[in-house]
């Protein structure tokens, strides 16, 4: 997998190889061959990893300081270099009149270029009357209050309220520790006023319009990872989302099991604010979380985007 850098550059940011069984099916293959992987990254650290038998067995990494091997973007037909970046030995391209490759045709591309999942339209999703359309159905947007999020350590976890035991890391940006308003937006069928849907969760920090946004990561994610439409996000298992504190956790899913999972009606703050807890757009899946920055560069907002108005030809992936 290559990479561009901010320099104009391609660099090397993982190459792996399969060797296993002849007789394994296509989906199966590359969870029982033997595997091995290199990724770099750009400050010079490269990790080796070694599987012998995939995912049924041992797993042996290591890590050194090396450089990713990078060269210049080539012009375009001239892709000569760029497979040498994952071999050691010098590779050669030929034309070929006839090949034994297969041939298929298909509606969509063969490849995307790896942009990630963009932002867009957070602000329309905190939009009170606010109409859009999903699947040729119009949904019209309110607004709700849902109180005040108790953030001790300022350190926010978006999560499934059910998985929180599970490994639920908090994001890397940080805000300032105290009560901060969270909102909720709420999609209401109007040919079924009945049928309501939980858009987004925003919880703001501060007080000024977000005039940039940019993708939540916990520690350990990095963009350069993402390919077409892809985001990091937090799954959902049960149909319900929330925001938490992390200091809150051990305390919280103690409380939430207590509680059976009930959100009445879209959402509701529990703990006397440790918890803000919502139903999941169309349910289980994984969602991204966008931070809001103002023309200071300040934080001012955190928004859970529930994807409720994604479409199948431009379907997203959690990561």
């Amino acid at each position: 997998m290559l990479r561009g850098t901010a320099d104009g550059e391609l660099f090397l940011r993982r190459a792996a190889t399969w060797d296993g069984p002849p007789d394994v099916g296509e989906y199966e293959y590359p969870h029982v061959a033997a595997r091995t992987s290199t990724t770099y990254r750009l400050s010079g650290e490269r990790t080796d990893v070694i599987e012998p038998r995939g995912d049924l067995g041992a797993r042996h990494e290591s890590r050194s300081v090396q450089p990713p091997p990078r060269l210049p973007i080539p012009d375009f037909g001239r892709w000569q270099d760029l497979p040498g970046l994952a071999e050691d030995a010098p590779v050669e391209i030929v034309d070929a009149v006839r090949h034994p490759l297969p041939v298929r045709t298909a509606t969509r591309p063969p490849w995307r270029p790896p942009r990630p999942l963009q932002p867009d339209g957070i602000e329309v999703l905190f939009t009170p009357g606010a109409q859009v359309e999903c699947n040729d159905r119009k949904l019209r947007l309110s607004v709700h209050t849902a109180g005040h999020l108790h953030l001790p350590s300022g350190r926010l976890i978006a999560a499934d309220p059910s998985s929180l035991d599970l490994g639920a890391k908090p994001f890397s940006v940080t805000v300032p520790p105290g009560s901060h308003p969270v909102a909720i937006s709420l999609a209401t069928f109007v040919d079924d006023t009945r049928h309501s849907r939980v858009t987004a969760a925003r919880l703001d920090v501060g007080d000024r319009p977000a005039v940039r946004w940019a993708l939540a990561l916990c520690d350990g994610q990095e963009p350069v990872d993402l390919g077409y439409r892809e985001f990091f996000g937090f799954g959902v298992d049960a149909g319900m989302a929330c925001f938490v504190d992390s200091d809150s956790i051990d305390r919280m899913k103690d409380v939430w099991r207590t509680l059976g999972g009930l959100v009445e009606p879209h959402y509701r703050t529990i703990g006397s604010g440790d918890m803000v807890a919502w139903s999941s757009g169309w349910g289980d899946g994984a969602y991204p979380t966008w931070i809001g920055y103002d023309t200071t560069g300040a934080v001012t907002c955190f928004v859970a985007d529930m994807l409720l108005f994604s479409t199948d030809d431009e379907d997203e992936d959690g990561v």
